[in-house]
C-alpha cells in the first residue's frame, strides 16, 4: 500500500565501524606510547623550553631580550613565545614535557573510550552497562585536555622561570596567566548527560526485559 517501507539504516556500517575502531585504538596507541617518550627522550636533552609572556611585547618580534641569564633565549618575543633554556637539571628537562603528555594522555583515553563505545553501540548494546562509565571517562578525558593541560603549562613555566630567576621584578618576562575556556566545560557536561541519558536507558531497558 504504501509501496514498501524502508527500514532506517546506520550511519556507520559493519565495515565504517570496525575501520572508525581501528583508527581510534592506533591513534590511542600512538598517543600514549608519545606520553612516555616525550619526558624521556627530553632526559637525553641539556636543556628545555617552556612558553612565556614577555613583559613589553616587541612589535619587529626581535629575539634578543634585555636581562635575559647566559645560555637562555625567546623565540618569537610577542605575548606568547618559547623561552629555550640551553641547561637544566633532568628534573626541570622532564617537567617541561608535562603538559604535551598530559594532552597525549587525554587523547589516548578519549580515543580508547570512543572506540569501545561506538563498537558496543554497532553491536546493538548501546545501552551496555559499561557506556555510562565510558561517556564519563570522556569527560574526564575532555577536562584533562582542555583545562588540566593549560595550568599545568602555568605551573610548569613559573617552575622554569623561578629557576632562572626570571620571576621577580626587572624580569623581561611575566609570570604566565593562564586563560581557561568554557567549550571544555560545556563539552565535558554534555558528555555527563548523554551517561545519564545512557544510564537511565539501561534501567529502562532492565525494566521492560523484567516484564516479558
Amino acid at each position: 500500500m504504501f509501496g514498501g517501507m524502508r527500514t532506517s539504516r546506520p550511519f556507520l556500517g559493519r565495515t565504517g565501524t570496525n575501520l572508525g575502531a581501528a583508527v581510534l585504538f592506533v591513534v590511542a596507541a600512538v598517543a600514549l606510547l608519545t606520553a612516555v617518550v616525550l619526558p624521556v627522550n627530553q632526559l637525553t636533552q641539556p636543556g628545555g623550553s617552556v612558553t612565556v609572556q614577555v613583559a613589553e611585547p616587541d612589535d619587529d618580534r626581535s629575539l634578543d631580550l634585555a636581562g635575559l641569564p647566559e645560555g637562555v633565549w625567546v623565540v618569537d618575543s610577542t605575548s606568547e613565545s618559547q623561552l629555550f633554556a640551553a641547561d637544566l637539571p633532568a628534573g626541570l628537562r622532564a617537567l617541561t614535557e608535562l603538559p604535551a603528555s598530559l594532552h597525549a594522555i587525554a587523547v589516548a583515553v578519549g580515543a580508547w573510550l570512543l572506540a569501545r563505545l561506538l563498537w558496543s553501540i554497532h553491536d546493538g548494546h548501546a545501552f551496555d552497562r559499561r557506556n555510562p562509565g565510558r561517556l564519563a571517562g570522556l569527560a574526564a578525558a575532555v577536562v584533562l585536555g582542555g583545562l588540566v593541560v593549560p595550568m599545568a603549562e602555568g605551573v610548569v613555566a613559573t617552575t622554569v622561570l623561578e629557576h632562572l630567576d626570571l620571576a621577580g621584578p626587572g624580569s623581561p618576562l611575566v609570570l604566565f596567566e593562564v586563560t581557561l575556556s568554557l567549550t571544555p566545560i560545556g563539552l565535558a557536561l554534555a558528555l555527563l548527560a548523554a551517561a545519564e541519558a545512557f544510564r537511565r536507558g539501561r534501567a529502562l531497558e532492565d525494566e521492560v526485559e523484567g516484564l516479558v
